[in-house]
């Protein structure tokens, strides 16, 4: 399409340093077939898994993921979320800590291994997450066993509730013969990216302002260039969605095929700024938890 040529151009004319931090923009997917298709990209509804990453060493709070959250361990919401969604067939945790898999197991999780120290630090990633946990079950399970849908429900997100994770693993599957490799939550960016920017990082001083977002489209005329969206009205840009990181869903191909959690064709699943709750910092935490007793009393 027009548009895809336009995203490929504009990555072409971006600072070569930046190039690993640019993608085109997703939008919204098409409205899903009224016909489940036969075929490639059907989805073993038996072997869809939940997996909620748990390492130990949390600088910003610690001992987060373990820490009492409205009466449970911060990580046991994610485990109510995987155990109770309709969807989810298995729920699995991925620790470094003999502690942490003893409370994952209390509260209806499986914890069968020990994530390697080595892919365990502050840095590591969740490509080397799942790429341990589908090598994991590859040695360790038989054929029919091993998924076909991956569900990371982060232990960070304890205000999503099972009815949300189970929207989300509607909307992926309404879609599954469509191509996609993936699906992220998002929300609207709650500030202005087209005005944000690195410091040129080939600067000797660093004081160079590189805009992470060079070029775009005209919201209404896709195929017309804005070629400094820093100094246009925002109400002719294209809207951004922050990837809140609460639901993820992947194909196990796209770990294993294409070396990637995203993969080359993403899903969006919309959710609103209200429902985002970060608990990175000691006041975060208390916000999210007066939030989080809010809906339970609500009976949400």
């Amino acid at each position: 399409s027009s548009l895809e040529g336009y995203c490929h151009l504009a990555l072409e004319r971006v600072e070569p340093a930046l190039l690993p931090f640019c993608v085109p923009a997703m939008a919204e997917g098409e409205p899903p077939h009224k016909k489940q298709a036969i075929g490639n990209g059907v989805i073993d509804r038996k072997c869809i898994y939940a997996v909620i990453p748990a390492r130990s060493g949390s600088k910003g709070v610690k001992g987060k993921n373990i820490r009492d959250f409205c009466g449970k361990p911060l990580m046991a919401w994610a485990i109510e979320n995987g155990v109770k969604s309709k969807y989810v067939t298995r729920t699995f945790v991925s620790t470094d800590s003999e502690e942490y898999r003893q409370i994952a197991l209390k509260h209806g999780a499986e914890a069968p291994f020990l994530r390697p120290a080595e892919i365990s630090h502050d840095t590591a990633t969740d490509y080397q997450l799942f790429e341990h946990f589908l090598r994991w079950m590859r040695e360790n399970e038989p054929a029919e066993k091993q998924p076909a849908l991956l569900v990371q429900l982060r232990p960070t997100a304890p205000c999503v509730t099972p009815e949300t994770v189970d929207a989300a693993i509607e909307k992926f599957l309404k879609h599954e013969t469509e191509g996609y490799d993936s699906l992220r939550s998002v929300t609207p960016a709650d500030h202005e990216p087209f005005n944000m920017y690195f410091l040129d990082p080939a600067g000797g001083d660093n004081e160079r302002l590189l805009p992470i977002i060079p070029k775009t489209w005209h919201n209404q005329r896709p195929s017309e260039e804005i070629a400094e969206p820093q100094s246009v009205a925002r109400q002719i840009l294209p809207k951004i969605f922050w990837h809140n990181a609460y639901i993820d869903i992947i194909r196990p191909a796209t770990i294993l095929e294409q070396g990637s959690c995203m993969g080359k064709r993403c899903l969006s699943f919309h959710m609103g700024p209200e429902d985002n709750a970060d608990i990175d910092t000691p006041e975060q935490w208390a916000t999210a938890e007066a939030k989080k007793r809010q809906a339970l009393a609500a009976g949400k």
